[in-house]
């Protein structure tokens, strides 16, 4: 579900400006032109995070932070004081007043949506502390490239964060060293973000740097996202660095997604024992079911992954690749299917031309609905 902000200023078209910086970026947007309906929407509608004017009639913006902290409803409310007051005594007047941060008019719209993050990033670690909820992270290995493994975990996620787990948060993370593709997906603008952490030593790797990294879905949505480079170019990310990440990403999620391409490299023999499950994406043809069946053999004997905690999925790519039946493949691999993907090529081709999932061009759909079934089946092994 996207997070709500709450905006309080008494002049119009800073409320249209900032509302749409922060719409464009995911978030939902409730607006006030004065300090009495800053307190009454900060209690009405829950917001998780407000941007207070401080020059307002009535109620200025550092008693309104005095009323919100004396509140027990309100008192953990991250607040940003957005004001053209930038004098030094100003902005002590407004921490002592009780405000998170200070930003001063105008901003530019990337470090105005940069404050955002880091606040609201800064908010959740505090609460994930003080309950110590552990995260659930699940894996996405593909038995062969090209079968649809990034598409996949695309579309469970959003469907995760929109429509099967709302209230919870839900991060996706590309560990690959190249070809990844999930910032295509999305429209992303920055579509390496990993490679900031790659180029730092393991040791550097903290929750401010892997967090500072993350991009934000219009569902709610938190993407990591890998390099885009053929593999075997530029800086690789080891599998201390991986090991880090998902650590730090782990105090901040509900539900960790994970796209680990292909194969059992060092980074993902790394990862796998710290998946509470993990998906293995298969082709319905002979050749992809053989290779299908040495991975599940490698995982089985050599990293002692337990069945149980291993699912498999078959997407058929195209209408005549759907040669081999569900009871088919399971008989063949001696595992049973957690789903079937079906053929939606020309589907699959406008998603991502248009940079919208399929889950959310086309909802109601039959391969929409097979991706969430896959979300709600995850829900339920974990």
């Amino acid at each position: 579900m996207p997070q709500k902000i709450l905006i309080v200023d008494d002049d119009v078209q800073t409320l249209k400006l900032v509302g749409l910086i922060l719409d464009r970026n995911g978030y939902d947007i409730v607006v006030g032109q004065s300090g009495e309906q800053a307190l009454e929407k900060a209690r009405t509608e829950a917001p998780d995070l407000v941007i207070l004017d401080i020059m307002m009639p009535g109620i200025d913006g550092y008693d309104v932070c005095r009323k919100l902290r004396a509140d027990p409803d309100t008192a953990d409310l991250p607040i940003i004081l957005f004001t053209a007051k930038a004098e030094v005594q100003d902005k002590v007047a407004g921490f002592e007043a009780g405000a998170d941060d200070y930003v001063s008019k105008p901003v530019h719209p990337d470090e105005l949506v940069s404050r955002v993050e880091a606040l609201l990033s800064r908010s959740s670690r505090a609460q994930l502390n003080q309950e110590t909820v552990p995260s659930s992270t699940v894996g996405f290995l593909g038995s062969k490239g090209g079968v649809g493994t990034t598409t996949l975990v695309v579309n469970a996620a959003v469907a995760l964060a929109r429509d099967v787990a709302t209230d919870q948060r839900v991060i996706l993370g590309e560990m690959r060293n190249g070809m990844a593709t999930a910032a295509f997906h999305f429209g992303f603008p920055r579509q390496d973000s990993i490679t900031n952490i790659i180029t730092q030593p393991a040791t550097s790797v903290d929750a401010e740097l892997v967090e500072a990294q993350l991009s934000r879905h219009r569902s709610g949505l938190l993407v990591l996202s890998g390099p885009a480079r053929p593999e075997g170019v530029g800086e690789i990310l080891s599998s201390d660095q991986a090991e880090r990440i998902i650590q730090h990403l782990e105090t901040v999620a509900d539900y960790l997604l994970l796209d680990l391409g292909i194969g059992l490299n060092d980074v993902n023999r790394r990862i796998l024992p710290r998946c509470d499950h993990l998906l293995v994406t298969i082709e319905p043809s002979d050749v992809s079911l053989a290779l299908a069946r040495e991975l599940l053999q490698e995982l089985n004997q050599t990293l002692r992954t337990p069945r149980h905690r291993i699912s498999l999925v078959s997407i058929n790519r195209s209408r005549s690749a759907a040669t081999l039946t569900k009871e088919d493949i399971e008989e063949k691999l001696g595992h049973g299917l957690a789903g079937l993907i079906p053929p939606a090529p020309e589907l699959a081709f406008q998603s991502v031309t248009q940079n919208r999932p399929i889950v959310v061009m086309d909802p109601d759909g039959f391969a929409a609905r097979q991706y969430r079934a896959i979300a709600e089946y995850m829900i339920g092994t974990l």
